[in-house]
């Protein structure tokens, strides 16, 4: 019950601030969640010897996040940018060579992981979309739909059926079974946009961005778990009830939002 309502309690807060809150505040709590999913990676990292600088680390991973603000233009620049200063930052290191480039890994790994994913899924509400009449929001809602409702059937579908592992090394609760509800919940959750908040949406990209976005959350979901693995921990965090860390909640759309971004760009908005 503890996992159903911080979930339900989540989707709700994310959503209102999608549809009604002003822009700075959506912003503001995209920067806050970005830093947060951007400290946890960072103390797994350390845990795998791969420590990080920190002040490079938190202020480009919300550098990036924001330049999805101007998504046209910014976040090619800002990436150039860190990734310059990262290397700079080792050749006036007197650390080890070793440990240089460690650090840059270290630093560099949430800054693309959280920062850039993370913009793309922000990026979302500040598309323009010059073809078709839907706005960013009904996008942005889209994609929160498809993961909420996705790994939601996941969870209780492979609770229910599981039998035959996933990904046994990885993440060893996981089930074909359990993935397969996820993408009869994804496309099921799709649907929902072009029959009630996305009606520009035909019914035939909503299948194909349910069954796409929906394997890009799982493959998020095990992304993440692979980190996990390797640092040997259960969760990200704990800062919410019956989820973990903010890394964990968000790791699914992390991939998701990017196909939905550029399924727009490149299908959508022709």
């Amino acid at each position: 019950m503890t996992r159903i309502a911080t979930g339900l309690a989540l989707a709700l807060l994310v959503l209102a601030t999608v549809r009604w809150a002003p822009l700075w505040v959506f912003w503001t709590g995209l920067g806050l969640v970005t830093l947060l999913a951007a400290h946890e990676l960072r103390e797994l990292l350390e845990r795998l010897e791969r420590p990080s600088w920190p002040w490079l680390t938190y202020a480009g991973s919300l550098a990036l996040t924001l330049s999805f603000l101007a998504p046209e233009q910014a976040p090619l620049p800002v990436l150039t940018a860190l990734v310059i200063l990262a290397f700079l930052r080792a050749l006036v290191s007197r650390a080890e060579p070793q440990r240089g480039a460690d650090r840059i890994v270290g630093t560099m790994l949430p800054v693309l992981y959280v920062g850039l994913l993370a913009g793309h899924v922000g990026g979302l509400l500040a598309i323009e979309p010059p073809r078709v009449r839907e706005t960013g929001e009904d996008l942005l809602i889209l994609a929160l739909v498809i993961v909420y409702v996705g790994d939601t059937t996941a969870y209780y579908g492979g609770r229910l059926f599981g039998r035959h592992p996933l990904a046994p090394r990885i993440s060893p609760a996981k089930t074909w079974e359990g993935a397969l509800a996820n993408l009869a919940g994804s496309v099921g959750g799709a649907l929902l946009g072009p029959f009630w908040f996305f009606q520009a949406l035909s019914w035939q990209h909503a299948v194909a961005l349910g069954l796409l976005v929906g394997t890009a959350g799982i493959l998020g979901d095990l992304s993440e778990s692979l980190l996990k693995r390797a640092a040997a921990v259960k969760d990200s965090g704990g800062l919410l009830p019956g989820h973990g860390g903010v890394l964990d909640r968000i790791d699914s759309l992390l991939l998701a939002g990017p196909v939905l971004f550029w399924y727009h760009r490149w299908v959508l908005g022709g």
